[in-house]
């Protein structure tokens, strides 16, 4: 900007035309704007006197740029000139003389002067917040500084000359409260002091309301800065203030507020001053007077706040709060019919009073919508007692039963009661989230699920009483209120169902009750139709009744809406007519429920009463599917509708069916539509109530020349969607098993090259898919099977050698070579020669180092392959084979395998051709008895006693060893503990075959080996139990697989291996101590199992786990990770324990100096923490009971923050692990870390500013990168907690170390955009979900 741009700027500002003006000071403001605007000395002067100058011009339009003008102006003009700038609007605000008037003059010219100064001061007050604004945005930090300084210095100054002055005063009183809030924290403490000594005496001076109401404004603010010495400088005068006999009204109104609104911010700083707050709040709210329904308000307000913002010191004073709240809930002194009435809100008492007639409650209502009283404030401190109500529901969900009993009745009671819409919405909304607990909490309770006291029990109780109270504000004449009540409804919908399926899948197949009781839909149903067909317009309404019928269907039994469908059918029909998309998409859904109720079995047919309704539904849907011109959303859903109303009512829409199959190709064949249509044909294909043909043939659109439905599917095969491919896939396996013919032609080879490129190493899921799909291919008769097999066999082989052939799709994979056995005309033995081939080539690449990268995945290929043989070697179809060839059944052609691999394994000069035979041999001995050819566990044992093999080939032997012991127990058993008890002087050895033990034990004890378990009877449960404790003081590796041995063997034989365990908890060896822990560990499963009672009964479970207190660091370790183990597979068998657990737990957390060796290494001194092992397992237990539901309730927060702030001054190993977990306690428990957040910043700060040597080396810059991050993404958590911007303690750690050190400042933003990211894309794959 050049100088004569100013000077024409300058000129221009100044001119009498008030255009002119305007013109010159946007020009100006657009400058200041711009990062380029510079200056010199003299200049700024003018512009600066030039800007105050037009702060005071008569146009208001000029003065508002002026204003946008002054901060930029700020920014731009040297730090003494904004100094100055600052102390001339100061001036303008609190200057002047205190009287106001001069002593001469006539009344009409000094009113006038007032009048102008009035505006002054106004509209400098205006300039300088806008000021405040700017300087908080982007002023340098001593600037900021120096600004609030002279600003609080003024204001100050000019409250003590203008105390009488109410304008000026008022001003003073807001600019201080707008300094306070962006600049609190620069404030000197001294100047605190004198500003909360300022704002306190306005507060309870005998000023105005208003202005008593700003400095509650300001002291509130200011609070969180303030010193706990200080901040009792402002409570304690309140509170005593409170406490005095006659505190007038509306003095003790404005008091109550403020003790409310510090609380709010200062947080759990203020649960000290809570057991005189508490009784005050109360105090006050009960001797209001009458009308006095504002102090009322504030009081309940105050006890809200005190339960949200320190929830953990409101606890002891719980009841009185509750009292309270129940009390005021009830208040309503102008409606006498509340007394009444009063005993229809608690509980089932309420009956009678709810059975009236339809007619006496159209009329109560049409009383309650008529009453009207203008004066009547009531209603606040109803609302006001309603949020009290909600906040301690979400603050202690651990008192719930309590909480359930005493608030239900009283909230449900209030649906007709209450006569405010907006009261009834926030009473609405504390049923929900009572009801959310309730199904939160549900998993606490599981082991008393036949308590009566537990809330799951309560609400079952309760539940008609909530349904009819709902139901009849489903009459109601407000639309709010109508959705309020289905929003109530359909939480309570959605934890009966929640409960119901938790009970279902705990009894085992037993039948768990409904989840909607059979009563609630004759209740509701004339509530949702009227919802249904309203006529207002409120399509919310609508979506909400849609809605809810659409999760009611689901959840109640489809007999209870037979006799309703009629009625309900008809308002759904309509609605699927409605323009508007949303209604229309929600009302296809309810279709698409609707029709399991019309059909609720599909093997047997339609009701008759039930038949009338098939031909509406069908209509209404087939509308909206065959339009063009419509919402995506509404197109996939009339799709969906009608796939389930072909599916399982196709033979009541028989002639019907080819024109819906012709609507579903066309939408097939569209990019939009494809996907849903692809889904639509699934469902089709899987009902045998749509013809084959008609389906293949799209209803007559799609002949064989284009391949049909079969050739758009395979097309699809091809495209690069992920999800598509899936769908398509899962389709044609659904097609191929439904109606082979669809696959003539030529779509057959297209279909198997299309799948047989998906069967591969990129991606399992769909790798599954392909190879179920060929399977399914292959098993169609005729020719088309062997076709499929000849083009689909080679692909497979080589899915067998990839390393993502594991898990489920290594299961289909199996299946896959099964059945290319029994399609494909050429013999297992050249399958079985292809697998091994792909296996060989695999461990070749793996030794030359081409599959170097790879690591453990070339093993895990060849256990892969290793697998595939063996299911083809003991396939059926190789049994026929052996049968044709002449043999004597399936052992021959088992034998020829075996002895095909023997010839490897002897003869092999690679170890990886070794390593594969030997696998195969150990999965084929597993699957068939090899008692006839001993030769097996004689090479498997040579190759595994031979010195000189490779350390895979000998763990290949091991795992032979026990696939054959495991295919005949009773036969190689002995022999294989013969081995062990001979391997003891042989460590290694002796690990090995206790790894095949390991292997035969885990097997038997897993679900799959149940039928096998019986071979390991008494007897031989007594051999191996002893023989393991026999090897439990072998070396550390052995130790860990004799334990994991014994905890298997006690899912066998509980009452011969636990008591044998507990005993020897007590033995001198230290090494037998921690075998037996560990062997607990194994012991928990994480299914159902007789074992639980075992060791639940007589503290058994805690026996062990007490070893946490055990002299020996290794026995306190196993103990721990015990702990870990069974907390995440069973929390239940702990939870009863885990109080006296806990102490032993933290105080494994605790650096001990006596596990610090000090080691001379001549030079310098190196320091070995044995303990640093047991603090890692310590902290990653306690990580576990955090995230575990049921346990986290008993972890008392403030010992568990005190072992959290000692790790994360821990090393560094430790300190990761207690970020995380500072992260997630965030997160559950806010309150409690806020609370310790003076504390915590210590040790976080001294992670932060922990500066490296000049001479590390990478792997040390690296880790202390990773430190650092880890670090300040917890530190971000921490700054999303609620209340953190009121912790003087974080903010100060958050401004002084993160934000004022560039480096640190750089990598926090980056973890910042990383979490944004992260919720992001979080976001987008729940939406995408949800599509």
């Amino acid at each position: 900007m050049t100088s004569t741009a100013i000077i024409v700027i300058l000129e221009k500002i100044t001119s009498k035309d008030k255009d002119f003006r305007y013109m010159a000071t946007s020009d100006l403001l657009h400058e200041l704007q711009k990062d380029s605007f510079k200056v010199d000395m003299e200049q700024e002067r003018k512009l600066c006197n030039v800007i105050l100058t037009q702060l005071e011009d008569p146009s208001g339009d000029i003065s508002n740029l002026a204003v946008s003008c002054l901060g930029h102006l700020a920014r731009k003009v040297a730090e003494p000139r904004a100094e100055d700038l600052v102390r001339q609007l100061c001036d303008k605000v609190a200057g002047g003389a205190a009287g106001g008037a001069g002593a001469g003059g006539g009344g009409s010219s000094s009113a006038a002067a007032s009048k102008a100064r009035d505006a002054q001061r106004e509209i400098a007050a205006i300039g300088l917040k806008a000021l405040l604004k700017e300087l908080a945005a982007a002023a340098s930090a001593s600037l900021a500084a120096n600004a609030t300084a002279i600003i609080a210095g003024r204001m100050l100054e000019g409250l003590a000359a203008h105390k009488d002055d109410a304008d000026v005063t008022g001003h003073v009183l807001d600019i201080l409260a707008e300094l306070i809030g962006r600049f609190g924290g620069l404030l000197p403490a001294d100047t605190q002091g004198r500003v909360r000594d300022a704002l306190l005496a306005a507060l309870m001076g005998e000023g105005r309301l208003l202005l008593r109401k700003k400095a509650l404004q300001g002291l509130a603010a200011l609070s969180v800065y303030l010193s706990d010495d200080a901040l009792g400088g402002v409570v304690g005068p309140l509170l005593a203030a409170l406490q005095q006999p006659g505190v007038k009204p509306d003095f003790a109104r404005t008091y109550v507020q403020a003790v409310g609104q510090v609380s709010r911010a200062v947080g759990y700083r203020f649960g000290r001053y809570l057991a005189v707050a508490v009784p005050l709040a109360v105090s006050h709210c009960d001797k209001a007077a009458e009308g006095d329904d504002e102090l009322r308000e504030h009081c309940l307000q105050a006890l809200e706040g005190f339960v949200l913002r320190c929830p953990h010191d409101t606890r002891p004073l719980l009841e009185a709060v509750l009292a309270a709240a129940l009390r005021y809930l009830r208040y309503d002194p102008n409606f006498a019919a509340d007394d009444d009435d009063e005993d229809g809100g608690g509980g089932s008492g309420g009956d009678d009073d709810m059975s009236g007639g339809e007619d006496d409650e159209d009329a109560d209502g049409d009383d309650g919508d008529e009453y009207s009283d203008d004066e009547d404030m009531s209603w606040k401190v109803r609302r006001a007692a309603t949020r009290i109500l909600m906040a301690l529901v979400s603050r202690y969900p651990d008192a719930l039963p309590a909480l359930y009993k005493a608030a239900l009745g009283e909230l449900v009671g209030r649906f007709e009661r209450e006569r405010e819409e907006g009261v009834k919405g926030d009473v609405f909304a504390a049923v929900g989230e009572l009801l959310g607990q309730v199904g939160a909490t549900a998993g606490r309770y599981t082991a008393a699920a036949g308590d009566a006291a537990s809330p799951v029990a309560l609400l079952a109780a309760d539940t008609a009483l909530i349904v009819k109270a709902a139901a009849k504000q489903l009459k109601d004449k407000s639309a709010k209120t109508r959705v309020g009540a289905l929003g109530v409804l359909r939480q309570l919908v959605a934890v009966q169902a929640a409960v119901a399926a938790d009970a279902e899948a705990g009894a085992d197949g037993g039948g768990a009750a409904a989840a909607v009781p059979g009563s609630v839909v004759d209740v509701l149903v004339p509530g949702l139709l009227a919802a249904l067909n309203d006529k207002s317009g409120n399509t919310g309404l609508k979506i909400e009744a849609l809605s809810f019928l659409r999760q009611l269907l689901a959840a109640a039994p489809p007999a209870l809406f037979q006799p309703h469908t009629k009625t309900l059918g008809g308002g759904v029909f309509a609605c699927v007519g409605e323009r508007y998309y949303k209604v229309a998409a929600e009302a296809l859904r309810c279709c698409e429920a609707l029709v399991g109720v019309l059909r609720p079995e599909a093997a047997a047919p339609v009701p008759p009463s039930q038949q009338p309704q098939v031909a509406p539904l069908y209509k209404a849907v087939m509308a909206r599917l065959s339009a063009t011109d419509q919402d995506q959303e509404v197109k996939e859903c009339a799709i969906s509708a009608m796939a389930a109303a072909a599916a399982r009512l196709g033979d009541s829409l028989a002639p019907e069916l080819p024109g819906v199959l012709r609507v579903l190709l066309e939408r097939l064949r569209n990019e939009t539509t494809r996907l849903t249509a692809v889904k639509a044909i699934t469902t089709l294909a899987s009902s045998p109530l749509v013809p084959g043909e008609l389906l293949a043939t799209g209803g007559g659109g799609g002949g064989s020349a284009d391949g049909g439905v079969a050739g758009e599917l395979t097309s699809f095969l091809r495209k690069a969607n992920r999800l598509l491919r899936q769908a398509s896939l899962v389709a044609l396996e659904a097609l191929a098993s439904r109606y082979p013919p669809a696959f003539d032609g030529a779509v057959l080879p297209a279909a198997v090259e299309a799948a047989a490129a998906l069967v591969g190493d990129g991606d399992v899921a769909l790798a599954a898919l392909a190879l179920r799909f060929l399977v399914g291919l292959m098993a169609m008769p005729g020719p088309a099977g062997a076709a499929a097999a000849a083009a689909g066999g080679g692909q497979g082989a080589r899915a067998g050698a990839g390393a993502g052939a594991q898990g489920g799709a290594l299961e289909v994979l199996e299946a896959f070579f099964a059945a290319l056995a029994a399609a494909s005309g050429q013999s297992s033995d050249a399958l079985l020669a292809l697998l091994l081939e792909a296996g060989r080539a695999e461990a070749a690449a793996a030794a030359t180092g081409a599959a170097a990268a790879a690591g453990s995945s070339s093993k895990q290929a060849q256990h892969s392959v290793a697998r595939c043989v063996a299911a083809l070697a003991t396939s059926p179809a190789a049994a026929a084979a052996g049968a044709a060839a002449g043999a004597a059944g399936a052992n021959n052609k088992v034998a020829a395998t075996v002895d095909m691999l023997l010839s490897t394994v002897n003869s092999a000069k690679d170890p990886g051709s070794q390593r594969l035979a030997l696998l195969c041999l150990g999965e084929i001995g597993g699957r068939a008895d090899l008692a006839a050819l001993p030769a097996v566990a004689a090479a498997a044992s040579a190759a595994l006693a031979a010195p000189g093999s490779p350390e895979e080939v000998r763990a290949a032997a091991s795992h032979a060893l026990g696939g054959v012991t495991r295919g005949n127990l009773r036969h190689f058993m002995p022999g294989l503990l013969a081995q062990i008890g001979g391997a003891a002087a042989a460590p290694k050895q002796q690990y090995l075959l206790l790894q095949a033990l390991n292997d035969v034990i885990t097997t038997l004890a897993a679900p799959s080996g149940a039928a096998k378990a019986a071979d390991l009877g008494p007897e031989t449960a007594d051999q191996v139990l002893a023989l393991l404790l026999g090897a439990a003081e072998a070396e550390e590796e052995c130790r860990a697989v004799v334990a994991e041995c014994c905890g298997r063997l006690a899912l066998l034989h509980p009452g011969k291996v636990l008591p044998a365990l507990l005993e020897r908890t007590r033995a001198p060896s230290a090494n037998m101590r921690a075998m037996v822990v560990s062997a607990v560990k194994a012991a928990v499963v994480d299914r159902p199992h007789d074992v639980d009672a075992a060791l639940q009964g007589g503290g058994v479970l805690l026996d062990f786990l007490r070893l946490m207190g055990d002299e020996d660091r290794h026995v306190r370790r196993a103990a721990v990770v015990a702990l870990s183990g069974c907390a995440h597979a069973k929390p239940g068998l702990v939870a009863a324990g885990l109080p006296g657990l806990l102490p032993l737990l933290y105080g494994q957390t605790a650096v001990r100096e006596d596990l610090i060796r000090v080691v001379d290494l001549g030079p310098f001194k190196h320091r070995i923490d044995d303990g640093l092992e047991l603090r890692k397992a310590a902290f990653e237990c306690l990580d576990i009971l955090h995230d575990c539901g049921p346990l986290r309730d008993r972890l008392e927060p403030a010992a568990f923050l005190g072992a959290l702030e000692s790790g994360l001054g821990d090393h560094a190993d430790v300190k990761a692990p207690c970020h995380t977990l500072l992260t997630k306690l965030a997160a559950t428990d806010p309150g409690a870390v806020l609370t310790a957040a003076e504390r915590l910043v210590v040790p976080l700060e001294k992670t932060l500013t922990t500066r490296l040597k000049s001479d590390a080396v990478k792997q040390e810059i690296d880790r202390h990168e990773d430190m650092l991050r880890s670090c300040l993404r917890c530190v971000d958590s921490l700054a999303h907690v609620p209340g953190a911007d009121s912790n003087a303690a974080f903010q100060g750690f958050l401004r002084k170390v993160v934000l004022a050190t560039p480096a640190l400042k750089d990598k926090y933003a980056l973890v910042q955009r990383e979490r944004l990211e992260a919720e992001a894309g979080a976001a987008g794959g729940d939406a995408m979900d949800t599509a």
